[in-house]
């Protein structure tokens, strides 16, 4: 049984609701639901992979990033098809939808919803997926929170 090392890059996507912050969540073709996420390209940065794969999987590139740096790392391991250790590590970049609109790519992508964060959390997946997303929560809050202009 070998131990594979496997390296992704993805985006959180959020936008604002009238009532409420959502995230775009995205059913792959495997099943499972998390996050626009892929692996990087020969000689692309992390950062024009995260923009490639948000625009390829859900057609949106129309946003606003947090930060143009990784905000977020998730770190799992699980067994492949054959049998394989596989050690995952995926780093995330922040970003703001400025659409709602969303066109799937049906190769790689089944379904998606825009889900407040309780929502987010019955429909993703995997537990650590969903600890991710609560922690990019708070930092929007407090990024959202810091840009409040007190008058």
């Amino acid at each position: 049984m070998a131990v594979i090392k496997d390296k992704s890059v993805g985006v959180i996507l959020y936008c604002k609701f009238p009532r409420s912050l959502k995230f775009l969540i995205l059913k792959h073709k495997k099943g499972h639901w998390s996050f626009a996420k892929g692996h990087k390209d020969k000689g692309e940065t992390a950062f024009e992979t995260a923009n490639r794969e948000l625009h390829e999987e859900a057609g949106i590139d129309d946003v606003e990033y947090v930060s143009k740096r990784i905000l977020l790392i998730e770190e799992y391991t699980f067994t492949n098809r054959n049998k394989d250790k596989v050690r995952k590590e995926v780093s995330y970049f922040i970003a703001r939808s400025k659409t709602k609109k969303v066109r799937i790519d049906k190769r790689e992508i089944t379904g998606y919803k825009w889900c407040t964060l309780n929502a987010a959390d019955k429909v993703i997946t995997f537990r650590q997926s969903r600890k991710t997303l609560k922690k990019a929560n708070k930092l929007i809050l407090k990024i959202l929170k810091s840009k409040i202009k007190v008058k």
